[in-house]
């Protein structure tokens, strides 16, 4: 009996040897080679095709400078390993083009003041020591260098956006000109530069990551610089035919721009007006039919409202939640988005003639529990929407045109400036028109929103993904499709699908039935079978 209980001990002193062994030795060898499977819908933690072509397409070394410290609080620990994964993904790519160094400037102080001229600031983590909350300076930064240009990324807060600032950065550093955004001002357009809640500073503050931004006037006479890749008319009120003459020889030259058109001009107390901005025939003429309308979303989002003292929040038709089901999937700009919020939008049309050099795609559209209403209209949230409706179906609201325009002006007579430069223009007779480009010179591209609310700050800053479809707007007409993909895959909501009331009750009363049925379903089965086992053993 002894001796049995000693071979069994030894038996169980091996097996437990064999396995530390066995554990050890993979531990051994996965500490050396290891790799990663990227299981999530979105390959979130790979490095994306748009970036391995621009690292293939590097043309000279670029230096990738990490300024992160040796020391670091428990939870930045695994940053610097994630950081180092990624990099090392970016120089197999680059075919040896992308030189990565890891600095830790702390302690000395040639590095310390390199860092600062560079921009990357020291800066102080909380972290708790023998339960006690401390201050701790550290570095995480990164500088891109190539050449004499550099893009630096001051503070590291996660890897969650490494890949997009990286490739970004990246981009900028080496491409031979600096793009320019223009925004058209100076006719109570949305401003750029305006931080309070209906500008859009925070828009201009991602743009100016990857272009160079500026408002453009054309009122008294003013023209659109030559400098300008893509511009941005963000809710004008009235153009003059002189601007109108402006944009159109824009396109005419191979300029992009994108129309963020409003319907209504919104007053105190949600009031609103229609709003003619002199741009609707101009871009009929392209192949856009701008609707004199408000559209409405039985699928939206909420919206806050104040009444005294008291703020409430209610589901808000006026702002239409375009879901996945939407968008369209086959176009870069909208194929990763998830959802866009348009608010007091209104439709858009494809209206292109037939046998145009022209190419129109609808980008958006609302749900099919979707209508409109013209003027006049009533924005109040406390009104039964239901009175409203008279007839639900999809109804366009982005629509992306490429091709080569004719020019609006072809068989008109070129506009006179207004204001001071006009009057100054008009004595001089000698003068020679500016001459009318009466086609695209090259293909190009117009993109139209029946809105340009969404933008605004308030929105952005509730709604990251307006920020994202406008962004990837502006990148597919300045840049291409090189940074879209990117910025895409950050996105994570995932609406839920809507379904009908006889849908919900159905899951509702499955949910309240379904338990209390199964148990006597299983009572019922379990009192037959114990019967059948009875009966079968008394027949033994």
């Amino acid at each position: 009996m002894r001796y049995k209980k000693l071979r069994f001990g030894g038996r169980s002193a091996s097996f437990i040897l064999v396995v530390l062994g066995i554990i050890a030795v993979v531990n051994f060898i996965s500490a050396r080679h290891f790799g990663r499977v990227d299981l999530t819908e979105s390959k979130v933690f790979s490095i994306s095709d748009s970036t391995k072509e621009i690292l293939r397409g590097l043309d000279d070394v670029v230096n990738v400078n990490v300024y992160i410290s040796k020391k670091l609080p428990p939870h930045l620990i695994g940053l610097k390993r994630q950081i180092q994964d990624i990099l090392d993904e970016y120089k197999a790519y680059s075919g040896g083009k992308l030189k990565v160094r890891f600095i830790d400037p702390q302690g000395d102080p040639k590095e310390e003041e390199r860092a600062r001229f560079l921009g990357i600031p020291q800066v102080q983590l909380q972290v708790i020591e023998k339960d006690q909350a401390q201050v701790m300076n550290a570095y995480l930064g990164i500088a891109v260098l190539y050449a004499d240009k550099k893009e630096v990324i001051p503070v590291i807060r996660g890897v969650e956006n490494l890949e997009y600032d990286l490739t970004a950065a990246i981009l900028k550093v080496t491409s031979e000109e600096e793009r320019v955004i223009g925004f058209l001002s100076g006719h109570n357009e949305r401003d750029p530069f305006d931080e309070e809640v209906n500008g859009c500073s925070l828009i201009r503050e991602e743009l100016e990551r990857q272009y160079r931004v500026r408002k453009v006037d054309t009122t008294k006479g003013g023209k659109i610089p030559e400098d300008i890749d893509t511009l941005i008319i963000a809710g004008p009120e009235k153009l003059s035919d002189w601007d109108k003459f402006q944009i159109d020889q824009f396109i005419m030259r191979g300029g992009r721009a994108i129309f963020l058109i409003d319907p209504i001009k919104l007053e105190f107390g949600l009031f609103a007006t229609p709003l003619d901005t002199g741009l609707e025939d101009m871009l009929r003429h392209y192949g856009v039919k701008l609707g004199r309308n408000l559209v409405l979303d039985r699928i939206n989002t909420n919206a806050s409202f104040r009444t005294g003292f008291i703020t409430y929040s209610v589901p808000y038709p006026f702002w239409v939640k375009v879901v996945r089901s939407g968008l369209n999937r086959e176009h870069v700009v909208t194929s990763e988005l998830e959802d866009i919020i348009l608010p007091w939008t209104s439709t858009v049309d494809l209206d292109l003639k037939e046998g145009s050099d022209v190419k129109g795609e609808v980008l958006a559209k609302s749900s099919k529990f979707s209508w409109t209403v013209t003027s006049p209209y009533n924005l109040s949230p406390n009104q039964n929407f239901a009175l409203t409706i008279k007839e639900m179906k999809p109804h366009p609201l982005i629509v992306a045109l490429s091709g080569k325009f004719k020019s609006f002006f072809a068989d008109k007579p070129v506009p006179k400036p207004e204001g001071e430069e006009g009057e100054k223009n008009e004595g001089k007779k000698s003068e020679k028109e500016p001459e009318v480009i009466k086609e695209c010179q090259k293909e190009t591209q117009i993109l139209v929103v029946g809105n340009s609310h969404f933008i605004a700050n308030n929105f952005v800053s509730q709604f990251p993904e307006n920020r994202d479809f406008f962004l990837n707007a502006v990148d597919w007409m300045t840049l291409g499709e090189k940074l879209i993909g990117i910025r895409s895959r950050q996105v994570t909501d995932r609406p839920l699908k809507r379904i009908s009331e006889a849908g919900k009750n159905a899951v509702k009363w499955g949910c309240t039935l379904a338990i209390p049925i199964l148990v006597a379903i299983g009572g019922v089965l379990r009192f037959w079978w114990r019967k059948f086992y009875l009966r079968a053993r008394l027949a033994r």
